[in-house]
């Protein structure tokens, strides 16, 4: 259900600009190999998270990531999602014995951009919702989630590099519902025939949030995601 109204939510933002006249629409589905490091806490049972990026595949449950952006001249409106299921399979000691973790992620960008050769300036809405479940092997489960909208701003940039690569960069940090969420992107684009694209690169996205009390217990995540990405772009 969260995925369908993630999915919802960025196909009404693009939606109300469809009717806009001269926009070029770019549209890209990718994999992103991310690794993840960082600690999770539910109550007084935390968890380190350390997913290598060679082993991203052997945790990861499902996926869906997708990048839309519809341009006219400089000005870019943008969104992108990201939903992870992941089930590390590395334990950790805690008082409670050996723990396992479980974290499905939902992550959805809306914004907008300036872009040229010169850093422009990006703005926007990051929304999380993350699902956390820690098991100790000598205690009951426990299973958390929340979610949360942090406001971004950055810049971004996309410069040619030949005939047929371009390199778009983007950096920004945002804050709002966590104390502190980073967001850093490179993306090198080989044109192809008819205007489509095959696109590489490196994502990272880091959020640092802490709540007092999730249904009764405190739920505190400082956790990095990062990697290569890959995708092909529609245009």
């Amino acid at each position: 259900m969260k995925l369908r109204s993630a999915g919802f939510a960025v196909a009404t933002f693009f939606a109300s600009s469809a009717s806009a006249q001269g926009l070029d629409w770019r549209v890209t589905p990718y994999l992103w190999g991310a690794g993840i490091q960082g600690d999770i806490a539910l109550g007084p049972v935390a968890r380190d998270v350390d997913v290598e990026f060679s082993d991203v595949l052997n945790v990861l449950s499902g996926g869906v990531l997708m990048h839309v952006e519809a341009q006219s001249d400089d000005h870019v409106v943008f969104g992108d999602l990201v939903w992870l299921a992941l089930e590390p399979e590395e334990e950790i000691a805690t008082i409670g014995g050996v723990a396992e973790a479980e974290l499905d992620t939902t992550i959805i960008e809306l914004g907008y951009a300036r872009d040229s050769d010169a850093f422009g300036l990006e703005l926007g809405l990051r929304y999380w919702d993350l699902d956390i479940e820690i098991d100790p092997a000598l205690a009951a489960g426990i299973v958390r989630g929340d979610s949360w909208i942090d406001v971004f701003g950055g810049i971004r940039n996309t410069r040619e590099l030949g005939q047929s690569w371009t390199l778009t960069t983007r950096a920004n940090a945002g804050a709002g519902g966590a104390d502190l969420s980073i967001g850093f992107q490179m993306d090198f684009a080989r044109e192809l025939s008819g205007g489509n694209a095959i696109v590489a690169g490196f994502k990272l996205l880091d959020v640092d949030y802490e709540e007092d009390s999730v249904r009764g217990i405190p739920f505190a995540l400082d956790t990095t995601f990062f990697g290569a990405t890959v995708g092909f772009r529609f245009d």
